[in-house]
C-alpha cells in the first residue's frame, strides 16, 4: 500500500525539521529512512505508519514549549491535541508521563505552565461530555477510550524472539554509546539543545523498556523508537568524528543492512 511510504516520508521531513544540534544535519533524514527500511515488516501496517507520523507530529509540537512568553499557550495547544489522538489512537496515553517529564526538564513547572497543561489536556474531554449532554444519541459513536486504556493497564510480556533480539541488540548498539557521548560531552553546548536531545534520549528508553511489557502494541513503540533511534545515530556520528567513530558507523549500516536482508530472507 502506499500510505505507509508517504508516511514514513513525511517523518522524514519532520526529523529534518526540529532543531537539536547547533548546525543542521543534512543526513538525519535519509538516516531514518535507512533505519525504516529495514524493518521490512513495518512497510505494510498502515495503523504503525500513520500512529507514528501522529507521535512525531506530537513530539514536534511539544519540543517546541520553551521557556518564553508563548510557553502557556504551547503547552495547551501539545497537551489538547494528545488527549484529541488518544481518542483516535488510545496508545498515546502512553505520552503523558513523557510530556508531563518533558516539563520538568525544561524548566515549565510553574503554576501558570502546569494548569495550561491540564487545561488543555482536559479540554476535548469537556466538549465531548458538553456534546453528548446535548446530543446523547451520539455516545453510540464515541470510541470506547476508557476500555482501551485499561486493556493497555494490563501487563501482556512481548514474546522475546530472534529477530527482536537482533533488533533490541541494534537499537542498544545505538543508543547505550549516545547516551555515554551526551553525558561525557558539552556537545550540543546550548541549554535548550541539550535539554531537547536528553528528551528524545529518555523518550527512547522508556519506550524501548515499555513495549516488552505491552506485547500487543510491539511493533507500534518500536515504530515510534526509529526516529529517536537515527537521532542518536547521527548525534553519535557527528559529535566528534575520529577513525574509530567511522569504523563503528560502517558497522552499525552494515548490521542494519544485514538485518533488512534476513528479514526479507526469512519472512
Amino acid at each position: 500500500m502506499a500510505i505507509p511510504p508517504v508516511c514514513y516520508l513525511i517523518v522524514a521531513f519532520m526529523l529534518g525539521s526540529i532543531h537539536l544540534y547547533e548546525r543542521r544535519i543534512s543526513w538525519l533524514a535519509p538516516l531514518y529512512l535507512l533505519l525504516t527500511a529495514s524493518a521490512v515488516r513495518l512497510h505494510y501496517d498502515v495503523e504503525v505508519a500513520v500512529s507514528t507520523l501522529l507521535f512525531v507530529f506530537l513530539v514536534k509540537m511539544l519540543l517546541a514549549c520553551q521557556p518564553d512568553e508563548r510557553a502557556a499557550g504551547s503547552l495547551f495547544s501539545a497537551f489538547a491535541l494528545l488527549c484529541l489522538s488518544s481518542f483516535f489512537l488510545p496508545q498515546c496515553v502512553f505520552l503523558l508521563p513523557l510530556f508531563v517529564v518533558y516539563m520538568s526538564v525544561v524548566g515549565l513547572t510553574g503554576v501558570r505552565m502546569w494548569l495550561s497543561a491540564a487545561l488543555g489536556f482536559f479540554m476535548p474531554f469537556w466538549f465531548l461530555a458538553g456534546t453528548l449532554y446535548v446530543w446523547p444519541e451520539f455516545a453510540g459513536y464515541v470510541p470506547p477510550l476508557v476500555t482501551y486504556v485499561e486493556e493497555l493497564s494490563i501487563m501482556d510480556f512481548a514474546e522475546i524472539g530472534t529477530f527482536r533480539i537482533l533488533y533490541a541488540v541494534a537499537e542498544l548498539g545505538i543508543m547505550l554509546p549516545a547516551m555515554a557521548l551526551f553525558a561525557a560531552s558539552s556537545v550540543p553546548g546550548k541549554p535548550h539543545l541539550r535539554k531537547r536531545l536528553l528528551f528524545v534520549m529518555l523518550a527512547n528508553a522508556v519506550l524501548f523498556a515499555l513495549s516488552w511489557f505491552s506485547g500487543p502494541n510491539y511493533e507500534l513503540l518500536y515504530a515510534w523508537r526509529v526516529p529517536g533511534v537515527a537521532i542518536m545515530l547521527s548525534y553519535l556520528f557527528s559529535s566528534k568524528v575520529t577513525r574509530l567513530s567511522n569504523v563503528y558507523f560502517i558497522v552499525v549500516v552494515l548490521y542494519w543492512l544485514i538485518l533488512m536482508v534476513l528479514d526479507v530472507w526469512l519472512n
